[in-house]
C-alpha cells in the first residue's frame, strides 16, 4: 500500500503532515528501478546520465533532516488533509515501505479551478476542481534502511530539506581570504580573494571541512601527494604557488585526493567525480 502525505506550511507547533490518500496502485516504481547509478554529491556539479542520481549518506544526523527521517512514523499518525488546508501544501511525499519519495509542490501544481474530470467510466464537471500534478519522477528519494538521500538537482530540493544547501555553500569572503593565507599557500601574480569565483569558493568550503578532520600527519601526507602530482606548483619552501584560478583549483583537487595514476600506462589523471567503493570482505 502506498500513502500520499502532504507537509503543510504552518506557523504554529504541532504535526504538519496530513494524509491525502492510500492506494494500492504504484505511484512510483521501486527506487532501485529509478536510481540505477549514484555518486556522492560534490560542489562540482556535472551533467548526470539517465538513471544516475546524487546521494548523501548519514542523513538523519544532518542539519537538513526532517523529523520523518529521524523517527518511525506511520500513516495512522497523520490526520487527513482538509479542503481548507489544500492551499497550504508545501511538498508531498509517498510512503512505500522503507522508501520515501519526495516532490516539491509549487503553486502551479496546486490547481483549483473549473474543470472536467474523467473518473472511472464517466466524465464529471466540477466548478472547483482541486488537482495535484504528480511528477513522473520524484525530486528526492530517502531510504531509511541505509539512511541515504538520492536526488538529481540540489536546487529543486532546498525547499524540502532546509539547510541542505549549506553543506555545499560558497566560502564567505572571510573564509576564502583565510584559506588563501594558509601557511601552505604562496600567492603570486597579484592573486587575491576578489579573484576567486563561485566554483572555487565552493571547493574551498569543502576543502576546509576536509582539512579540519585531518591529523597533522595526514595533512603532511596530503601536501606531499599534491606536490607529487603538481610539481610546478611546489616552491622551495614546500608551499604551493597560487597565482590563478586554475592553480587554486589544482590545490583544492589535491586536498580532495582527486589525482590518480592508471595502473596500465602510468598516466596521471584527475577524477571528475569520486565514488567510494565498499571495502572488500577479503581485505
Amino acid at each position: 500500500m502506498n500513502y500520499l502525505i502532504a507537509k503543510l506550511r504552518m506557523r504554529e507547533n504541532g504535526c504538519k503532515y496530513r494524509k491525502i490518500l492510500a492506494t494500492d496502485k504504484m505511484v512510483y516504481p521501486a527506487y532501485t528501478d529509478i536510481v540505477t547509478s549514484s555518486s556522492p554529491y560534490s560542489p562540482d556539479n556535472r551533467v548526470l546520465d539517465d538513471g544516475e542520481w546524487y546521494t548523501i549518506g548519514a542523513c538523519s544526523d544532518r542539519i537538513f533532516a526532517l523529523d520523518i527521517m529521524k523517527e518511525d512514523m506511520e500513516s495512522v499518525d497523520f490526520d487527513s488533509l482538509t479542503s481548507e488546508e489544500y492551499k497550504n501544501i508545501d511538498f508531498l511525499f509517498t510512503m512505500d515501505g522503507d522508501a520515501l519519495f519526495f516532490q516539491n509542490v509549487g503553486k502551479a501544481r496546486l490547481l483549483s479551478k473549473k474543470g472536467i474530470l474523467y473518473v472511472g467510466e464517466k466524465y464529471e464537471y466540477h466548478d472547483n476542481c482541486k488537482q495535484i500534478i504528480i511528477n513522473e519522477k520524484p525530486d528526492a528519494i530517502y531510504i531509511k534502511a541505509t539512511d541515504s538521500l538520492y536526488f538529481r538537482n540540489l536546487s529543486s530540493i532546498t525547499g524540502i530539506f532546509k539547510g541542505i544547501d549549506q553543506l555545499y555553500r560558497e566560502a564567505t569572503e572571510e573564509e576564502t581570504n583565510a584559506f588563501l593565507n594558509e601557511n601552505f599557500i604562496c600567492l603570486t601574480d597579484g592573486f587575491a580573494v576578489e579573484k576567486v569565483k563561485t566554483a572555487n569558493r565552493k571547493r574551498i568550503a569543502a576543502a576546509k571541512d576536509i582539512l579540519n578532520r585531518l591529523s597533522a600527519g595526514d595533512r603532511s601526507h596530503i601536501f606531499s601527494y599534491i606536490g607529487d602530482y603538481c610539481p610546478d606548483l611546489k616552491t622551495p619552501d614546500n608551499t604551493f604557488k597560487v597565482g590563478s584560478e586554475d592553480q587554486l583549483k589544482m590545490v583544492l583537487y589535491g586536498i580532495e585526493q582527486r589525482f590518480y595514476t592508471t595502473p596500465v600506462g602510468g598516466e596521471k589523471r584527475i577524477a571528475n567525480s569520486v565514488i567510494a567503493l565498499p571495502i572488500s570482505a577479503h581485505n
